[in-house]
């Protein structure tokens, strides 16, 4: 584990308080929070979790993290997560963990996001990394075609055996090229998600509510 990501793990897991019921992130970063969360819940702290991905499921179980039916509750407290870029007004590029449709969902209905990311991360505009978008895999290449007609070239995400990734909820994952950086992140999910067959964007519009930065030196700026 980085120094940086240590820090920003441990950071984040003291932001959570005992009886809250904590959305659980999925990628690298998330992991090690998940991990810094289960040593707070070795002690003391008593939670109720959600994961994001099967993933995230599997390493909170495996760390007796105690998880609830997201629908068997009528809120989230706080969600957890990191991101692929952040952008000065705090909107982000997520979904490198393939479970980006999740990911938002736990994002939307919580009270409050915390992000998690590096210095390398935060950037003036959106649009230096791939572009996920999670698609039916019904007529997949016809909407890859229509995200052609709009300038987004994109291909599919492949498994270690060189197949189509399958998210979680079945479905595939087309990583889209940009041309050139966002001046209009929101504008741009709303052209990619009214396209027929696309299920979500990795454009995660006014959703942080606070992103922690780990700099080099794995000092920590809190941004609210």
């Amino acid at each position: 584990m980085s120094e940086a990501k240590k820090h920003l793990a441990e950071a984040a897991a003291n932001l959570v308080e005992s009886g809250s019921i904590v959305g659980l992130g999925t990628g690298t970063t998330a992991s090690f929070f998940i991990e810094s969360l289960a040593k707070r819940c070795e002690k003391s702290l008593a939670i109720k979790a959600i994961a994001s991905s099967n993933a995230s499921e599997a390493l909170a179980k495996k760390l007796n993290i105690d998880l609830i039916d997201i629908d068997k509750i009528d809120h989230i407290d706080i969600y957890i997560d990191g991101a692929d870029e952040v952008d000065q007004k705090k909107q982000m590029i997520k979904g490198r963990g393939a479970a980006l449709l999740k990911e938002k969902i736990l994002a939307k209905f919580s009270k409050k996001t915390i992000i998690m990311i590096e210095e390398k991360k935060r950037v003036n505009k959106l649009g230096k990394v791939l572009l996920p978008v999670e698609v039916v895999a019904f007529a997949s290449n016809l909407t890859k075609l229509e995200l052609e007609k709009l300038g987004y070239h994109s291909d599919y995400r492949r498994d270690e055996k060189g197949n189509f990734l399958l998210t979680d909820n079945k479905n595939y994952i087309l990583d889209l090229k940009l041309s050139h950086l966002l001046d209009d992140p929101d504008l741009a999910h709303k052209n990619i998600i009214s396209i027929p067959g696309v299920i979500e964007t990795g454009l995660f519009i006014d959703l942080a509510d606070t992103v922690i930065v780990a700099n080099e030196k794995a000092e920590l700026e809190f941004i609210s």
